[in-house]
């Protein structure tokens, strides 16, 4: 039997139906909002992630907490399947779970030898069951160069300096998407031409196109987004006023780098 990993539920029951007998590990979160604090074991980087989402969405803490333990035991439990199989997209959304997923595997790669990585183009929740059974043979033994830039990339995210960003959004062949949803993660900090981060401008281009609506607004910034990592819960956060990523960071978009400015 192998346990799947895979980026949310809209996957789960396709995956189910692909591979009937084997278990399907959704990894809800939204590690493009809310604190990343590093330093953490995953028991308590889960505790402060919960702690964000319940006082986001109006769930009870103890539910949204005894979630992710139950998602995490899973995970721990990965020595118990023959093949530990992770499936995710191209975009900052999966990019973020892949490389935290990927971290913990690095602390447990001696005893992970199955473990295995589909990386894929398209989005996984749009595709037929056929599909994900002409993909599983494609997957590939996770790499120590793999895992290595995981890792860096883990650890930069939750720097509390995102310039570490800036080494890793050169494309590689070991996460071949990892660079440009790193630079796309990036853009939404303040820009250094009008301190508004893309989505924040782009909203506002839509606006002034007359769009209004708060459903049309979402679509339409779907739409011009390369690869969409934004559901509408993340957008509508922003859409009312979240402010830009970080404080005392700008980011330049025409240099590809951050610079530092009075928070």
């Amino acid at each position: 039997m192998k346990l799947h990993i895979t980026n949310g539920d809209s996957v789960v029951g396709t995956l189910q139906d692909s591979f009937p007998g084997d278990t399907i590990l959704p990894w809800r979160d939204v590690l493009h909002d809310g604190p990343v604090p590093a330093g953490r074991p995953l028991s308590e980087f889960s505790a402060v992630r919960a702690h964000f989402l319940a006082a986001e969405s109006g769930l009870p803490y103890a539910q949204v907490l005894s979630e992710f333990q139950e998602r995490d035991g899973l995970l721990a439990r990965y020595a118990e399947f023959d093949e530990t199989v992770l499936w995710f997209e191209h975009d900052l959304y999966d990019q973020l779970q892949l490389i935290q997923i990927l971290d913990w595997f690095a602390t447990q790669a001696a005893d992970a030898p199955n473990l295995r990585l589909i990386q894929a183009d398209d989005y996984l929740g749009r595709m037929e069951p056929a599909h994900f059974t002409e993909l599983y043979p494609a997957r590939q033994a996770v790499s120590a160069a793999q895992l290595s830039l995981a890792s860096a990339a883990w650890l930069a995210v939750r720097s509390a300096d995102p310039a570490e960003l800036e080494p890793l959004l050169v494309p590689n062949t070991e996460l071949p998407f990892l660079a440009a949803a790193l630079t796309r993660l990036c853009e939404e900090y303040p820009w250094t031409t009008d301190g508004l981060s893309r989505t924040q401008r782009t909203i506002r281009e839509l606006k002034n196109q007359g769009i209004t609506d708060r459903a049309d607004l979402f679509t339409a910034f779907t739409r011009q987004e390369e690869a969409i990592w934004m559901g509408d819960w993340s957008f509508f956060r922003v859409l009312d006023g979240e402010p830009p990523r970080g404080t005392g960071w700008q980011w330049n978009a025409t240099l590809r780098r951050f610079e530092s400015h009075p928070s």
